[in-house]
């Protein structure tokens, strides 16, 4: 009997090895060969994928009855690509994704606009379906940089665990804000930290500027007269709309004092979801403390702004954002914060915020 039992789990565990299948390979640039990280991969007509390293590397688990579905790669700027999964586990893939090559066609400008503002419509009504709507966890990676006339250039690297109790529900600046808590695991920086100006951080104000998140800015429905629109682009797959504001204020761009607001969304034709936005807002009042929250004249500064997202557990959430501050020719802070993993199924509540750590 003994035997018997051992030669059945010996099956069994045979069998759960094969039930699942490990794919691994890299992905990059056909074009320069150069490797591309966040790369969206996925198990075609499923929520099963992950997303490339910042080496283009990546490894999927695919689960049983689904190694004959094919695996898609797609990434803002390039031709999504479909390919079967290798037969031999042994086999590493190589995938190349080809640059997009964005042709504009010779339009009417007013009916471009037109588009463009239509497109950014259903961005906005069909966020709650495409982004995560309810309250989430991530873990990420806060680096921040600025030059201190005490220490000169000082860069802090912050490893983030955070929580969203409202998600991707458009709410106004003060509730999203609230909304917002994190924690830091752990602080490494490169200088010693002597008072509150060289131990606090900009996460607040570097999340404040996901435009999907937070309803004061371009996808605020209620002002995007105040806009005008050109689709710069089209291609099978997405487009590239070019926005500038025409009369720059707090309700339409989230920042005390603007005098300029301009930029481009990329949005995937797929799902109308955006999965770029690139922005600069100039401002002729700036706090410290953040852009929509103390009005303070006399700092003339330019903001500007790169925004990624990528897909979940199947729901769109933010993937990176790049800001960089300057005010009078010289930078204030420049900040990226990159987002690992994300969990809404079983998300890890966060309480508080932390605006200051040694």
């Amino acid at each position: 009997m003994k035997k018997l039992l051992i030669a059945i789990c010996a099956a069994l565990t045979a069998f759960s090895a094969g039930a699942q299948t490990i794919v691994e390979g890299i992905v990059t640039d056909s074009a320069t060969g150069e490797v591309l990280p966040f790369v969206n991969i996925a198990v075609s007509g499923t929520t099963v994928g992950t997303i490339s390293d910042m080496n283009g590397e990546f490894r999927l688990t695919v689960p049983a009855g689904m190694d004959g579905k094919p695996l898609s790669f797609s990434s803002v700027g390039y031709s999504p690509v479909t390919k079967a999964i290798p037969a031999s586990p042994d086999q590493r893939m190589t995938i190349a994704l080809e640059p997009v090559d964005y042709k504009i066609n010779e339009v009417v400008i007013t009916d471009k606009s037109q588009a463009g503002r239509r497109v950014l419509k259903d961005v906005v009504e069909k966020a709650a379906a495409n982004y995560i709507s309810r309250d989430y966890s991530y873990d990420g990676t806060y680096t921040s940089t600025f030059n201190s006339p005490e220490s000169g250039k000082c860069k802090s690297t912050y490893q983030v665990l955070g929580y969203d109790a409202d998600g991707y529900t458009r709410s106004t600046g003060g509730n999203a804000f609230a909304a917002l808590n994190y924690k830091f695991s752990s602080v490494v920086r490169d200088y010693k930290v002597n008072d509150y100006d060289l131990g606090k951080n900009h996460l607040d104000m570097v999340c404040g500027f996901d435009v999907v998140r937070y309803q004061f800015n371009v996808l605020n429905s209620y002002t995007l007269t105040d806009f005008d629109f050109t689709i710069e682009s089209e291609t099978s797959t997405e487009y590239v709309i070019n926005f500038s504001c025409k009369k720059p204020r707090l309700v339409n761009t989230g920042a005390w004092s603007p005098s300029a607001y301009s930029g481009t969304i990329t949005v995937n034709k797929a799902d109308q979801a955006i999965t770029a936005a690139k922005y600069t807002i100039e401002l002729s009042g700036y706090s410290d403390l953040g852009i929509s929250v103390v009005k303070n004249d006399g700092k003339p500064t330019k903001i500007t702004a790169d925004v990624k997202y990528a897909k979940f557990q199947g729901k769109y959430a933010l993937r990176s954002i790049d800001a960089k501050a300057t005010s009078g020719g010289k930078e204030v802070f420049s900040d990226s914060f990159t987002v690992n993993t994300v969990d809404y199924k079983s998300p890890r509540k966060v309480s508080g915020k932390v605006f200051y750590a040694r």
